[in-house]
């Protein structure tokens, strides 16, 4: 069963593309009893206040003519911030060229955390550069990952 985080991903990137932005994450969220979709777009220039209100309101008229959700939900629509939670492959690649720090499960190379340059990722791993050295992590030996400022 696909999860609706996935659903809305695929339903809106597309729109989201169309206006100029890059789809980061969808998350799914319920906090005291309210359920929340919580958008994160991007772009080179950065994201304004008046960006995220533009998105959100095509979002809400897509998702209204998509969706037949009978509770309600409140949307969130915001920029990636400057230490951003890395969780999906898709973020990873995104994000190339910029800092991340990574927990991971199993040490690589001695280390438990690792610090660099995101250089890219695909097929089930990133790719970073930590002090020059290229390391390959598995996605699934990550515990935690966050952009570094």
């Amino acid at each position: 069963m696909e999860r609706i985080d996935e659903r809305l991903y695929d339903l809106t990137a597309e729109l989201v593309a169309g206006m100029g932005f890059t789809l980061v994450t969808v998350d799914d969220v319920v906090e005291h009893g309210r359920r929340t979709f919580r958008f994160t777009i991007d772009h080179e220039r950065g994201i304004t206040v008046e960006d995220c209100a533009g998105v959100s309101r095509e979002i809400a008229y897509l998702l209204d003519d998509e969706l037949a959700l009978e509770a309600r939900y409140v949307l969130e629509v915001s920029s990636p911030g400057l230490d951003h939670a890395l969780r999906k492959e898709r973020e990873y690649a995104h994000f190339t060229g910029r800092e991340a720090r990574l927990v991971v499960r199993e040490p690589v190379d001695g280390e438990n955390v690792l610090t660099g340059t995101i250089l890219g990722a695909e097929k089930g791993s990133v790719r970073l550069d930590v002090d020059g050295t290229e390391i390959v992590v598995p996605l699934e030996n990550v515990s935690r990952a966050r952009l570094v400022m």
